[in-house]
């Protein structure tokens, strides 16, 4: 199987947070495996139908719900609620009042439906559920993004992701204003300290300039130098032995990437960055995050 090319995040931000609205239109992705994830969220709610609104609301009564808001946010997911929409009534009519990447305030309208009442009642949990959670995700990135905003630094994501959520909660993290780091264990090398037990490191002068090493120690760093890597990271050092890690690296390795991860929180994100790393690689982006709340309401 040939293996992907070494795709590393060097670009600015996303540009889905660029302006005071967000980017219009940014679509979250609709691969197969999403639409059948989305399919099966939706099968698991409804099952056999929704007994409540069959027996009480009129099949044909249609009226206008609203999504709104509970708290301030990032709000994330207007290509998701159309693609569930698609699968359960393509008839219902969707109004946004908010974008993608767009900051929401308590009780704003984000969007409205139009349409069978049954319909919109039946996707309601589900849809809700996505986008609090995506949202989330994104409000989250975006205070580490306006963190560091004075600083060169690129702020990525990691594969610390719940299980099949991945595809989303990476679109959340661009939505959110930052970038990706790899998508999966095939996309580029990558050398951690499990890989050094039984690993022949000896084996990545074979790949000059085409893999990514972590280090845990300046030790470990000079010897990752020899290797000539395209990224080095830091693993848990703290922001003053990163600014000396950058300071090795800038003399001996200019055109290394430097990568700072493990332990970096809200609190002191900006100091890593001032520090000089290229990148700084958050795992609780998506490991560790409050759900944006939203409830609907039927006019």
């Amino acid at each position: 199987m040939m293996r992907k090319k070494f795709s590393y995040p060097t670009k600015n931000s996303s540009p889905v947070s660029r302006g005071p609205r967000g980017s219009h239109g940014h679509l979250l992705p609709v691969s197969g495996k999403t639409i059948r994830f989305l399919r099966e969220a939706l099968k698991e709610d409804i099952g056999a139908g929704d007994v409540t609104s069959n027996l009480l609301i009129p099949l044909r009564a249609r009226g206008t719900a609203r999504v709104i808001a509970k708290e301030k946010g990032i709000f994330c997911g207007q290509r998701l609620v159309r693609e569930l929409f698609r699968i359960a009534d393509p008839r219902v009519k969707l109004e946004f009042c908010v974008c993608n990447g767009h900051r929401i305030r308590r009780g704003q309208t984000v969007f409205k439906m139009h349409g069978n009442i049954r319909s919109i009642l039946k996707v309601e949990r589900t849809m809700v559920n996505f986008i609090g959670h995506l949202s989330g995700i994104a409000t989250k990135t975006r205070a580490f993004v306006d963190k560091v905003k004075k600083y060169p630094a690129l702020i990525l994501d990691t594969r610390k992701t719940m299980p099949v959520w991945r595809e989303l909660e990476k679109l959340a993290v661009q939505v959110g204003g930052a970038r990706n780091h790899r998508q999966g264990l095939d996309e580029f090398i990558f050398i951690k300290e499990n890989h050094r037990v039984h690993g022949d490191l000896r084996k990545l002068r074979l790949r000059p300039g085409n893999f990514e090493i972590e280090v845990r120690s300046l030790g470990e760093l000079w010897e990752a130098i020899g290797f000539k890597p395209k990224v080095i990271l830091l693993d848990n050092f703290n922001p003053k032995a990163a600014k000396r890690a950058v300071k090795i690296v800038r003399k001996e390795a200019p055109g290394v990437i430097v990568e700072a991860s493990g332990g970096i929180t809200i609190d002191n994100v900006r100091r890593f960055a001032a520090a000089g790393v290229d990148t700084i690689s958050v795992g609780s982006l998506t490991h560790s995050v409050k759900a944006v709340d939203f409830s609907l309401l039927v006019d």
